[in-house]
């Protein structure tokens, strides 16, 4: 049940993580973009582990750690936490998807500043076959 949710995600962030690759690649870009590239694309990596392992958060009595997947839920019980973790075949699948979620949303400033670049190169270009 839990691959319906975790699917769309992961194919959403392979997808985004490689069409700004192929954006880049086809449209001839420099070596500064491509720094930057790889550079949010590292920092990506990080927030995705910081997603995946280290976030938690509240939610009514519950403690939910990952996003946007989560990995494992604790229930506030008798003033305790009780985590209950996921099974393998839904939490590792949910770590990856987490990783590839941090990726996709730090490289989501390069995919804006090379859609306006693109866009204001062709709004300066005349028109070449425009009736005077």
């Amino acid at each position: 049940m839990g691959f319906i949710i975790i699917l769309p995600f992961a194919a959403l962030a392979c997808f985004g993580i490689a069409g700004i690759f192929r954006w880049l690649r086809r449209g001839g870009y420099g070596k500064q973009w491509w720094k930057a590239y790889y550079t949010l694309a590292l920092a990506g990596l990080a927030l995705g582990i910081w997603f995946s392992f280290f976030l938690e958060y509240k939610v009514a009595n519950k403690r939910v750690a990952g996003f946007p997947i989560p990995v494992a839920i604790s229930n506030l019980q008798n003033g305790q936490w009780s985590t209950e973790t996921l099974p393998a075949y839904i939490r590792y699948p949910g770590i990856i998807t987490d990783l590839l979620s941090g990726i996709a949303l730090c490289l989501l400033p390069v995919a804006v500043a090379a859609f306006f670049n693109e866009n204001r190169k062709r709004s300066h270009d005349p028109a070449p076959d425009r009736p005077s």
